[in-house]
């Protein structure tokens, strides 16, 4: 058999290992579109998965929700009461409904220990 024939013989043997791959990724990503506190699928669309993940990220309680643009996109601003009366207002990014802001991102991986 020649090389040209072998070669050929040998690429629908790589589209499939290349299908399953991408299959294999997307199904790891599909995973992962859940929120990592409250497990609410992502983007959380309604008020009141946003109230709840921030809730939960934050242990407190959310007094004031609002739409805000997040450049091309658009994020909810919470204002959350925490303990001891503490106020503390944060940004959460609608797709993936963490904060916006990267320190406060990165605090809340720490707590979830992510």
């Amino acid at each position: 058999m020649s090389s040209y024939a072998a070669a050929h013989l040998r690429l629908p043997g790589m589209y499939a290992a290349v299908l399953f791959l991408l299959l294999f990724t997307g199904a790891a990503q599909a995973e992962d579109s859940r929120h990592p506190c409250t497990g609410t699928p992502l983007p959380l669309t309604t008020e009141s998965a946003v109230v709840q993940a921030a809730e939960c990220l934050f242990n407190g309680r959310v007094v004031k929700v609002e739409r805000v643009s997040d450049g091309s996109d658009w994020a909810y601003r919470l204002r959350l009461l925490l303990e001891a009366g503490r106020v503390r207002t944060v940004d959460l990014n609608r797709s993936t409904g963490m904060p916006v802001d990267p320190a406060v991102r990165e605090e809340v991986n720490e707590t979830l220990d992510r």
